[in-house]
């Protein structure tokens, strides 16, 4: 009946408004009809007989509000019983209402329910849905085992049937050389249970052809075994994916029940409020504060296109409330959530026009009102709850040593807004390379990827991402046709070994390693066809930095932007005309977007012409992650300039030095005392020698002494430091300063150790914040620039001992920082070896004093290398380490 379904959603938004407002306000009658699709005149009938039959009450005004009395509703609720898990969750009744509906269907259905397909885009909660029904299954006595929830995702294994089978099903002993004992699967831990099969568009028609037996006959073999195992088990598969393109009929088949949840935007804007509201308790709770949040914030979480769903929804939450904690960490119960604390993408919601109703700008979040066995769901887009406690650990670690409650502030909001953005980078990176993966086995894609650094430096060059790819998925056929024993001729054999002698020795020694790891023959014919990878001169196309010429008028910078294009027949300089009575903000928002647009991955020039438009550089840098270079007082000719070396793929710092020296001296010719001077990198360290003599030789390897001096700087003070590179600038061009630490100097470029190998070494290192990344690239180093006997195992160590540390005494490293500390201790580690002299630790004693268990433990943890290679550190050594390690 009609009047049910009114009477049903207003006591549903009664009792939010009691539980999240301490109070119930009531629900107009458009509310209603807009929840239920009716129109307001019949709901308004309904309501009115509600009233004469006393179920309702309703409070005058403009709209009308009807509402249940708490008292009725208490007792109502009571009577009812404790609520379900899909009772409690947002859109029960609305969006989400056919979803939970085929979900308790396919959960009691006998004997062991039926197995079901979630399909919805990413961020939409499909794997928070899989563990509600396995949850509602427990609730109901359908499952009893409250562990019986194994999640299994598909991407790990995909195009990998061996590793599939043995761990999905299990492994048998003596199966395979190495398996010494029986294991046991993932599917013998969701026995009578629920078995989540993630990503499971990523299975090849093999591996989903593998699960017949299991769906059709509940039993299954593990790898090595000849005796079929009875279970009993509901599979829940995900899938972001179109089920018609990317599974097999006779799979899909196989799953009787699809649920469909849809995408934020589908959903309604109370549904994204209440979302909203209980992502600031979920914050609220982790911090044991109250949580205020600005009525523009609201507005803007409301409106704006969250592309990544209630995922991305979260996590930009879980940033502005981080951000907000750490300006508020001095406050003892409340935390102030304002716009600036969210990111670009978010703010713009200001700019979308939507009516939202003042009632839900009304938010007051309180960390009291969760129950204690509440659990929280972490996906890839939820920030760790560690931040938190780092914040909490730093502060407390920097006020022991003396710092101002600035002081704190400042330092911890950068290191903070660093581990935001490394964060995020994460995700964006990580799938950026699982897309690379869907292509192969992860096992080749690791291996081949650890082959390329031996073959780089080998070869004196780099290997392009294309080349990579291509060798990648060459040699994943090759594998699958030597099984078939297809082989393929090469007529021009002879002629490739003579041509390219280099790449054809680096051909048979990766054909060597594939035969060991794959135990197969590789033929003559084949190692001719990886020969021409490595000898391919393609490489990525480079990408151009862009030019954005901005200007106060009606047309003064198209007009410049148009005459620089057509000279140079180009369309790369684009024009923004900024009339006198546009706001500074709409400003920066349009150029903003603009330059998003045009980024080609190297950054953007702004040629502007006075007022706040030259200060934009910085601000756009900072909400987009794009490097942005602001020009002022420029002429059509120093746009021509700056065009004219983009399209040459010229870098942004080199048109910026052209560029700003052609705007200050109107385009003369510079001066002899300017022209004459030299170009000088500087390396810097803590001790001035170790690591900045390492980089100085590799730097004279790749270029010729005469195109640049190399000068070797102690950091052991900052303000000394700078001081001396000021005095080498009154003489000398500083090009860069190479270091582990940024002191940010002005016209100077920052070459952190990271990029160092990349642009000068021309390896492929990974720039991440992953420690398994970072101590791969590193024994690169330790084999192929140090020399270094034992290297893995010296690289090894000295990572664990530092992450042990970090994580005991509460110390920030990031990846710069640890890339500076493990090259700054593999030079130590050679210069021991060769019997060499090292610096002494000038605060060896304030080490002793203050920081004795960090020494102690540093140099506990250094005695297996210390027995391996038998040298002896210093306490000078240790104290130098430590010296890097807590930044005195």
């Amino acid at each position: 009946m009609k009047q049910d379904e009114v009477y049903e959603i207003l006591k549903h938004q009664c009792i939010e408004q009691q539980k999240a407002k301490g109070q119930v306000i009531g629900i107009s009658a458009e509310e209603v009809a807009e929840a239920l699709n009716m129109k307001r005149p019949n709901v308004l009938r309904e309501f009115k007989k509600l009233v004469e039959l006393g179920l309702v009450d309703k409070k005058e005004g403009r709209p009308v509000l009807y509402f249940i009395n708490p008292e009725k509703l208490n007792v109502e609720r009571s009577m009812e019983g404790p609520l379900s898990v899909f009772d409690k969750i947002i859109g029960k009744d609305t969006s989400l209402k056919h979803p939970i509906s085929l979900a308790k269907a396919a959960i009691v259905y006998p004997p062991r329910g039926l197995h079901t397909l979630i399909v919805g885009e990413t961020g939409v909660g499909k794997s928070f849905f899989a563990k509600c029904m396995f949850k509602y299954a427990i609730e109901i006595n359908r499952i009893k085992d409250i562990n019986g929830f194994a999640v299994f995702n598909c991407a790990d294994y995909a195009n990998n049937p061996h590793l599939l089978i043995s761990h999905l099903f299990g492994v048998k002993k003596g199966a395979y050389t190495g398996a010494v004992e029986d294991r046991e699967g993932i599917i013998e831990k969701a026995r009578d249970g629920v078995l989540f099969l993630d990503e499971v568009h990523r299975l090849p028609p093999e591996g989903q052809e593998m699960l017949f037996t299991l769906i059709d006959e509940g039993k299954y073999t593990p790898l090595g075994s000849t005796k079929d195992i009875p279970i009993s088990i509901m599979i829940v598969c995900a899938t972001t994916e179109d089920i018609n393109s990317t599974l097999l009929k006779t799979f899909t088949r196989r799953i009787p029940v699809t649920i469909s949840l849809p995408a934020l935007r589908e959903r309604t804007v109370e549904e994204r409020m209440c979302l909203i509201e209980s992502f600031f308790e979920e914050e609220s709770k982790r911090v044991m504060k109250r949580i205020d949040i600005s009525e523009d914030s609201i507005t803007a979480l409301l409106n704006y296109e969250c592309l990544n769903n209630i995922g991305q929804l979260k996590s930009d939450i879980q940033i502005a409330c981080a951000k907000a904690y750490l300006r508020s960490m001095f406050e003892k119960n409340l935390v102030k959530v304002e716009l600036g604390d969210f990111p670009d993408e978010v703010k713009s919601g200001l700019l979308i026009a939507k009516k939202v109703k003042p009632v839900y700008l009304n938010l007051e979040i309180n960390n009291d009102i969760f129950n204690e066995d509440e659990e929280e769901f972490e996906d890839k887009y939820s920030l760790t709850n560690n931040i938190y406690d780092f914040i909490e650990k730093r502060k407390e670690y920097l006020k022991g040593r003396g710092l101002e409650e600035k002081q704190i502030q400042n330092k911890l909001s950068d290191e903070v807004e660093s581990y935001i953005n490394n964060y995020l980078t994460h995700i964006k990176s990580s799938n950026k390379e699982d897309e690379i993966k869907r292509i192969v086995n992860n096992e080749l894609y690791d291996f081949l990827s650890s082959f390329i650094y031996f073959a780089e430096y080998k070869l004196g060059r780099k290997i392009s991402k294309n080349t990579f790819l291509g060798l990648l998925i060459h040699i994943d056929t090759f594998l699958g046709r030597i099984g078939d024993n297809k082989i393929i001729e090469n007529p021009k054999i002879d002629e490739i070994r003579k041509k390219y002698p280099k790449e054809f020795k680096l051909a048979i020694v990766l054909s060597d390693k594939l035969e060991q790891k794959y135990d197969i023959d590789v033929p003559i014919d084949e190692i001719g066809f990886i020969t021409m990878f490595f000898a391919a001169e393609e490489e990525e196309e480079k990408g151009r930095v862009a030019v954005l010429v901005a200007m106060h008028g009606k047309s003064t910078a198209s007009s410049m932007a148009e005459v620089t294009n057509t000279l140079l027949n180009t369309t790369h300089a684009i024009g923004f005309d900024m009339p006198l009575s546009m706001k500074p903000e709409e400003a920066l928002y349009k150029i903003q977007h603009i330059i998003k647009e045009k980024n080609e991955g190297m950054g953007a020039i702004l040629l502007v012409d006075m007022g706040s438009l030259k200060f934009f550089d910085k601000m756009i840098t900072e909400n987009t992650g794009i490097k942005v270079k602001a020009i002022d007082m420029v002429t059509t000719a120093t746009v021509i300039e700056a065009t004219r070396k983009a399209i040459m793929f010229q870098s942004l710092e080199e048109i910026v030095k052209s560029v700003d020296l052609e705007s200050k001296y109107l385009g003369n010719f510079l001066s002899d005392n300017i022209k004459h001077k030299k170009d000088v990198i500087i390396t810097a360290c803590t001790t001035g020698e170790g690591t900045a003599q390492k980089i100085k030789e590799m730097i004279f390897k790749k270029y010729s002494e005469e195109k640049y001096d190399v000068i070797n700087l102690s950091m052991k003070d900052k303000n000394e430091f700078i001081r001396a590179v000021e005095n080498i600038r009154k003489d000398c061009n500083v090009v860069s300063i190479i270091s582990a630490f940024d002191l940010k100097i002005e016209g100077i470029n920052y070459i952190s150790m990271e990029k160092f190998f990349k642009d000068f070494l021309g390896e492929d290192f990974e720039e991440s914040e992953n420690n398994a990344v970072i101590l791969k690239n590193i024994k690169t180093v330790y084999k192929d620039y140090l020399d270094l006997p034992h290297g893995d195992f010296v690289a090894e160590e000295f990572m664990q001992a530092i992450s042990t540390m970090k994580y005991i005494y509460g110390i920030h490293l990031d990846g710069e920082k640890l890339n500076g500390l493990l090259m700054h201790f593999g030079c130590l580690v050679q210069k021991l070896v060769n019997r060499e002299e090292r610096p002494k630790c000038r605060n060896i004693n304030t080490i002793l004093s203050r920081h004795y268990d960090l020494y102690a433990y540093l140099e506990g943890s250094l005695r297996g290398v210390k027995e391996k290679l038998d040298i002896n550190f210093s306490q000078d050594d240790i104290g130098n380490i430590l010296e890097i390690l807590i930044n005195m």
